[in-house]
C-alpha cells in the first residue's frame, strides 16, 4: 500500500483557526550572537497545521488521542491533483 503524507509544514505563515494562537517561531540562542548553539522556540496551539481532533476534544469522557490506533487514520482514498493554489 502506498502511503501519502498530507501534513502541512508549520511556519509563521500557516493559517490558524480563528481565536487560536498564532504560530510564533523565534531564535532563542544564536551562534552569530556568540551562543554555544542555534536554538529556536516554537509556540502554537494544538490545532495548528495538520492535526487530529480526538473525541475528547468535543465529547466529555471521550477517548484521548493516545488511545486511537494509527490504523484508524489509514485507508483507501482518491488522490486528486489540483493545479495552482
Amino acid at each position: 500500500m502506498r502511503i501519502y503524507d498530507v501534513s502541512v509544514p508549520i511556519s509563521a505563515r500557516t493559517p490558524t483557526y480563528p481565536g487560536d494562537p498564532d504560530i510564533q517561531i523565534r531564535q532563542w540562542l544564536s551562534l552569530k550572537k556568540g551562543d554555544s548553539a542555534n536554538v529556536t522556540t516554537i509556540y502554537f496551539g494544538a490545532h495548528s497545521g495538520t492535526h487530529i481532533d480526538a473525541p475528547a476534544h468535543f465529547i466529555a469522557g471521550g477517548n484521548k488521542l493516545e488511545s486511537l490506533s494509527l490504523d484508524t487514520l489509514l485507508g483507501e482514498v482518491h488522490v486528486i491533483e489540483l493545479p495552482g493554489k
